[in-house]
């Protein structure tokens, strides 16, 4: 690990930036931000197969660029301490020659040590916190309780000493969340994956399966997308071994449907109506996201309840805006709603999206009811806008009676103009669309076709 070079400057901007908003958020009687109230901010990533995101890793990532598991980090009012392996800690002496960064504090690094099981190492991490501020209480990411010997001998201690844990993990959110143009470049090429995957593979996929009437199962065409991602046939402009799924594909059809996307491809065949696909890339560890319906012959009611959905899009797009609450950026989507198809408020999603970068969804950043949280420049927002549980009233057969309808895309916020797309793949019903003619249709054009052709002949001799 220690010939992998880290972004020394990045590290030291970003750091910047969480003492500046600890320091001012402790400066300011009014502020209600949590991070006024901890002495030092604490962290402890271990190693677990199972979790994909963590908000510990994200933060991590976010100041060294990558991930560094069986490693602590105690940052306190006198010192930046980081203990690791040995090799990690050759990673890290990259930062810490920063005696010119006068706002910050030093960095100290230490090094694993296994014939005491890090004992002397907890201990001296514990004399830091104590000399921080009043020494008492800690910022932690609460939720975040990584397995293993050493983040259990960790957590035990940190019980022992009686220090009272503060959950850092919305406000650190908060100040990670408008992203700078070096990360907005990354998402961008995330974006272009996921929209490569969904309009060259996915998309061409289910025509082919619709045109040749197969039978496919919505998993096998989730397993399709993930071999896709790392295709160069695919994907270009990227370096694939940088891609990886932000969570497994979701294709539904056929009268099930889950509008979340912890939701999962079931193994029931294709079926040809509403064709939901979810699918996001991650680049370099940040996230993209696109949903589209595909319509097999959809009629009239059914395109017209997909338009609503589009524009109502866009709508939310004009009103996330930088200093727009996201609550009112809510009320504006909710409003349109009431006014255009008052019928279908109550068929719609809960909320209209949410912030993504080094994670797929910031649960604290949502554009809901209740979120007073302000908009600013540079944050990416994940907007899912659906419709569940409707009925197609034409439906002759089962599968086809329930219906959902669910659109969402990556999107940059902006000042004072719409949020720009990022995911550029066309979704009017002309793109989405797809009309089969059945035999009889086909008889009857192939008629009006013969006696055109007869009358041309007849006029011509």
């Amino acid at each position: 690990m220690s010939n992998i070079s880290l972004d020394k400057e990045t590290f030291y901007r970003r750091m910047k930036r969480l003492y500046a908003a600890w320091k001012s958020a402790a400066n300011d009687s009014n502020n209600d931000d949590v991070l006024a109230k901890v002495d030092c901010l604490v962290s402890c990533v271990g190693v677990d197969e199972d979790t994909l995101y963590s908000k510990s890793t994200a933060f991590q990532t976010w100041l060294f660029g990558y991930e560094l598991p069986d490693t602590i980090t105690v940052l306190t009012e006198h010192s930046m301490c980081f203990l690791a392996s040995k090799k990690k800690i050759e990673f890290l002496r990259q930062i810490e020659n920063g005696k010119e960064e006068t706002d910050l504090p030093p960095v100290k690094l230490l090094i694993r040590d296994r014939n005491d099981k890090d004992k002397e190492n907890f201990s001296k991490l514990i004399q830091e916190i104590k000399k921080s501020k009043s020494g008492k209480t800690l910022g932690v990411f609460a939720k975040d309780n990584y397995p293993g010997e050493f983040c259990e001998s960790w957590k035990n201690l940190m019980k022992l000493e009686k220090f009272e844990n503060i959950d850092i993990s919305s406000s650190v959110a908060l100040l990670t969340a408008p992203k700078e143009d070096s990360e907005i470049i990354t998402i961008k090429k995330a974006c272009l994956v996921t929209v490569d995957v969904f309009t060259k593979y996915l998309k061409d996929q289910i025509m082919e399966i619709i045109d040749s009437d197969k039978k496919v199962k919505h998993s096998k065409l989730a397993e399709g997308v993930e071999a896709a991602i790392s295709d160069k046939k695919y994907v270009t402009g990227v370096d694939t071994s940088q891609v990886d799924m932000c969570y497994p594909p979701i294709i539904q059809s056929g009268g099930n449907y889950s509008l979340k996307f912890s939701a999962v491809s079931d193994k029931n065949h294709l079926h040809f109506g509403s064709i939901v696909c979810s699918l996001g890339a991650r680049y370099k560890s940040y996230c993209s996201n696109i949903v589209r319906t595909l319509l097999v012959n959809p009629t009239d009611e059914i395109q017209s309840n997909y338009n609503f959905l589009v524009n109502l899009e866009e709508e939310v797009m004009k009103n996330l805006v930088a200093g727009a609450k996201l609550s009112a950026v809510y009320e504006a989507g909710l409003a349109m709603a009431k006014k255009e198809k008052p019928e279908l408020v109550d068929n719609l999603n809960k909320s209209f999206g949410f912030a993504m970068g080094i994670e797929f969804r910031e649960s604290s950043i949502v554009i809901g009811p209740k979120t007073n949280i302000v908009a600013k420049k540079g944050m990416v927002f994940n907007i899912n806008i659906g419709l569940a549980n409707l009925t197609n009233k034409a439906a002759t057969e089962k599968e086809g009676k329930t219906y959902a309808l669910f659109i969402g895309d990556t999107v940059l916020v902006n000042e004072e103009q719409p949020a720009s797309l990022l995911t550029q793949s066309k979704k009017k019903i002309k793109n989405i669309g797809i009309f089969l003619k059945d035999d009889d249709e086909e008889e009857e054009e192939e008629k009006e076709n013969k006696t055109e052709i007869l009358e041309v002949n007849g006029q011509l001799s």
